[in-house]
């Protein structure tokens, strides 16, 4: 069984500390890039959040025409973000605030799933210069997101559910701000935060986040899952990440033999341990040679002698 594949903020923290340029792709469901250049996270892209095109294109910012000829000019030279500057229409610096909303729009979804990658060296994004940040900044503010969104409000249906504004409010007086108003301007009873996103040219953390406050406040409520490309592909990145991962299988322990009877198994340890004490030296007996035997005589000590002897010894 293969291993389980690690979360993307794992996944990326070698490539990181390695200082490489180029992007790890996700291959499986919802899909993604992350960009790397010189060990730095430099852009991140997903179905589910809208990229530096959509955020400029929808929202009024930039014509749609616009960017379509700056990319044809300068997307294989990874210079759009260039040739918009150099035409005027955009500052280089609205191109960077849009290119760090969609890198943290993007990170909120990516960086917790559990999916494999494949790493391309060399690859760059199209847009062209963009601002860099350390993967650690950008796995600190995705952990501040996610506490936001469960502090707004704790169900989160009201993420891939079409948004239903309430017939009739609560109080007479609401105040809303400028994206909240929008939000429920633009509700149709079919759409969900992650397609008004798309709609307004907004990043979807920030609708989700918003239909989140509106929720509490009782002025709408989540409807049927939402039906778009975009929508599916949250509820993919949802149901993704609430996969436990898989667990790998132990080998089952081998079969012990049968236990012993207790005097089998005696008789067996006492053998055994027989077997490996080792023999104890014998003592040699001494024969007196005949040639001696003649001396005996001499050597004799009388009775009489001997019983004194023990005496004495037995007194001291």
């Amino acid at each position: 069984m293969t291993p389980p594949a690690p979360l993307l903020r794992d996944a990326l923290e070698p490539w990181c500390a390695a200082g490489v340029t180029g992007a790890l792709r996700l291959l499986e469901n919802p899909g993604g890039t992350v960009y790397l250049s010189d060990g730095r996270i430099a852009y991140a892209e997903c179905p589910a959040a809208c990229g530096v095109e959509r955020l400029l294109t929808a929202s009024g910012r930039l014509p749609g025409e616009a960017w379509r000829a700056a990319a044809n000019v300068g997307r294989n030279h990874h210079r759009i973000g260039a040739e918009l500057v150099q035409s005027g229409l955009i500052t280089q610096a609205e191109i960077e605030a849009a290119g760090v909303l969609a890198l943290y729009d993007a990170a909120f979804f990516l960086f917790d799933l559990a999916t494999p990658v494949q790493f391309e060296p060399g690859a760059r994004q199209p847009v062209g210069q963009l601002c860099s940040f350390e993967l650690r900044t950008v796995c600190q503010e995705v952990d501040r997101r996610k506490r936001f969104l469960a502090e707004a409000w704790h169900d989160p249906s009201s993420d891939t559910a079409a948004v239903l504004p309430h017939r009739r409010l609560r109080s007479q007086i609401v105040a809303l701000t400028a994206l909240q108003w929008e939000v429920v301007a633009n509700a149709d009873r079919r759409r969900s935060p992650v397609d008004l996103a798309r709609l307004l040219g907004r990043d979807t953390y920030t609708v989700m986040l918003e239909v989140r406050r509106l929720v509490r406040a009782g002025l709408v409520e989540p409807g049927r899952p939402g039906g778009s490309a975009a929508a599916e592909s949250l509820a993919a990145v949802r149901a993704r990440a609430a996969e436990p991962p898989p667990v790998m299988a132990r080998p089952a322990p081998a079969e012990e033999p049968p236990a012993m009877p207790a005097r089998v198994r005696l008789a067996a340890e006492t053998a055994d341990s027989a077997e490996e004490l080792p023999a104890l030296p014998r003592r040699e007996v001494k024969r007196q040679p005949a040639s001696q035997a003649g001396q005996t005589a001499e050597n004799w000590v009388p009775e009489h002698v001997l019983h004194r002897l023990i005496n004495g010894i037995g007194a001291l």
